[in-house]
C-alpha cells in the first residue's frame, strides 16, 4: 500500500496531463471497451479461416494506409501548433495540407489501380502460401481494400485534426458513431446474413468509416482560408516524407510477422496469431489516447529541460500501467477460453504467444513517446534510416524464428526488433536533448 501511495502521490496527484488524459479516456473506454467486447461476436459470426482471411486483408490495408497518409499528419500536428498564435496563417495551412492529401492519395491510387502494383504485391507476399488465399481471392475484395486504406488515411488524418486543435468533444463524437454505424451495423448483417462474411465485413465497415469522416470532415472544411501556401506544402513534405518513407522501410515490422505467419502456417494459424496481435494491441490503443492528450501540449512546451523531465515521469507511468493492464490481459483471455467466451476453435497456443506480444506492444508504445520528439527536433529522416536497418535486421529475423517456432517465433522476433528500436529512439532523443541543453547554456 505504501509503494501504491507514493507511486500515486509522485506521479498521478495533481498531476494536468493525468486528469485531461482521464476526461478523454472516459469516453474513450467506452468505445475501445465495446470494440473489444465484440472481439468474441466476431469470432463466433466468422469462421476461424474466414477471420484468418479478413485480418489479413485489413493488416494489407493498414500498412499501405500507412504509406499513403505520406506523413501529412505529423505535419498536421506540428505546424498547428507552430501556427497556434495566428489564426489565419494556421487556416491557410490546413487548407493546404488537407486539400494537397487528397490530391496525393487520389493520383497515388489511381496509378496503384490501373499498374496492378497492389495485385503485384499480394502476389508477391502469398507467393509461398498454401493456397489458402489466392490472388483470384483477393481480387473479390479489392475494390473494398480500397475503400479501406482510403478510410484509414482519413480517418487517422482527422484523429489528429482533433487532437491538435484539442477538439476532443467531437473525437469522442467521431469514434462512439464509429462504434455504432461501422461494428453495429456490420455485425446485424453477418448475423442475418449466410454470404461471404469477409467482403460483408469489409464492404460495411469501412464504407461506413468513410462516411462518417467526410460528415465529421466538414470541420476541417469550415476552417478552411482558400489561400493555397506552398510554404506549407514544403514544410508538410519536409516533415512528412521522412514518415512515408519510413512507412515503406517499416513494411517488414508492420507487416512481417504477419507475412511470415501465413507463409509457414496457413490461414488458420494465422487466425489464431491475428487474434493475439488484436488483444495485444489494446495496449497501442490506450497509449495513443494518452498520447493524443500529450501531443498538443509536448509541441507547445518550449522548456526542453522541462520536456525531459516530464517525458521521463511518463515513462514509468506508462510502462508500469501497460504492464499491469498487460497481465489483466492475459487473466481475462485465459478466462475466456476456459468459459468458452472464445470458441474452442481457438487454439490455448495463443496464451503463449499473447504474453510475448503485450510486451513487445509495451515497447512500441514507449517508442510512439520518443518517437514524438524526431518531430520536435524536425529530424523525421532519422526514421528512414531506423526504418531500413530494423527491417533489414527483421527480415532474416521473422524469417528464421517464424519457421522454426511458427506464431511463438514471430513474437519473439517482434518484441526483439521493438527492444532495439526503443533503445535507439531513447538514446538518440536524449543526444539531441543534451545538445539544445548546450547551445542554450552557450
Amino acid at each position: 500500500m505504501g509503494f501504491v501511495r507514493g507511486f500515486t502521490n509522485k506521479y498521478v496527484k495533481g498531476n494536468e496531463m493525468f486528469s485531461r488524459f482521464v476526461n478523454v479516456f472516459s469516453v474513450d473506454l467506452l468505445v475501445r471497451g465495446a470494440n473489444l467486447l465484440l472481439i468474441p461476436v466476431f469470432l463466433y459470426l466468422m469462421t476461424r479461416h474466414e477471420f484468418g482471411i479478413y485480418n489479413y486483408l485489413y493488416s494489407f490495408a493498414g500498412t499501405a494506409a500507412g504509406i499513403l497518409n505520406f506523413g501529412f499528419y505529423v505535419a498536421l500536428a506540428k505546424l498547428y501548433a507552430d501556427t497556434i498564435e495566428n489564426k489565419e496563417k494556421q487556416s491557410s495551412m490546413i487548407f493546404t495540407i488537407s486539400t494537397s492529401l487528397i490530391a496525393l492519395l487520389a493520383i497515388s491510387l489511381i496509378i496503384i489501380y490501373f499498374t496492378k502494383a497492389d495485385i503485384s504485391f499480394f502476389n508477391y507476399s502469398m507467393k509461398n502460401n498454401l493456397d489458402e488465399i489466392n490472388t483470384s481471392i483477393y481480387l473479390n475484395y479489392r475494390f473494398f481494400v480500397f475503400i479501406a486504406m482510403i478510410s484509414m488515411v482519413f480517418t487517422n488524418y482527422l484523429t489528429f485534426y482533433f487532437v491538435s486543435s484539442e477538439n476532443i468533444p467531437n473525437l469522442q463524437k467521431f469514434n462512439i458513431f464509429r462504434l455504432i454505424l461501422s461494428n453495429g451495423t456490420a455485425i446485424l448483417v453477418l448475423y442475418f446474413s449466410s454470404s461471404d462474411t469477409v467482403f460483408l465485413r469489409l464492404a460495411i465497415t469501412y464504407v461506413a468509416e468513410l462516411v462518417l469522416t467526410i460528415i465529421f470532415g466538414r470541420l476541417i472544411v469550415k476552417r478552411f482560408v482558400p489561400k493555397f501556401d506552398i510554404y506549407y506544402l514544403k514544410k508538410a513534405f519536409k516533415l512528412g516524407t521522412p514518415i512515408m518513407v519510413a512507412a515503406i522501410m517499416g513494411i517488414m515490422v508492420n507487416f512481417g510477422d504477419k507475412f511470415f505467419v501465413m507463409k509457414y502456417a496457413g490461414v488458420s494459424d494465422f487466425a489464431d496469431y491475428s487474434l493475439a496481435i488484436l488483444l495485444a494491441t489494446i495496449i497501442l490503443i490506450i497509449f495513443q489516447s494518452f498520447n493524443f492528450v500529450w501531443l498538443p501540449l509536448f509541441f507547445k512546451e518550449k522548456d526542453i529541460a522541462t520536456l525531459r523531465r516530464k517525458t521521463k515521469r511518463y515513462t514509468i507511468i506508462m510502462f508500469t500501467t501497460l504492464m499491469g493492464i498487460g497481465i489483466l490481459i492475459f487473466i481475462g483471455v485465459w478466462i475466456a477460453l476456459k468459459f468458452k467466451i472464445i470458441p474452442q476453435t481457438y487454439s490455448q497456443g495463443i496464451l503463449i504467444i499473447l504474453p510475448i506480444l503485450i510486451l513487445a506492444q509495451v515497447f512500441a508504445a514507449l517508442i510512439g513517446l520518443y518517437i514524438n520528439y524526431m518531430t520536435y527536433f524536425e529530424k523525421t529522416y532519422i526514421q528512414v534510416f531506423v526504418g531500413a536497418i530494423i527491417s533489414f535486421i527483421g527480415y532474416f529475423l521473422f524469417d528464421y524464428l517464424t519457421e522454426a517456432y511458427l506464431g511463438i517465433g514471430a513474437a519473439i522476433a517482434l518484441l526483439i526488433l521493438n527492444i532495439l528500436t526503443f533503445l535507439f529512439y531513447y538514446t538518440r532523443t536524449q543526444y539531441y536533448i543534451n545538445n539544445r541543453l548546450r547551445d542554450n547554456n552557450s
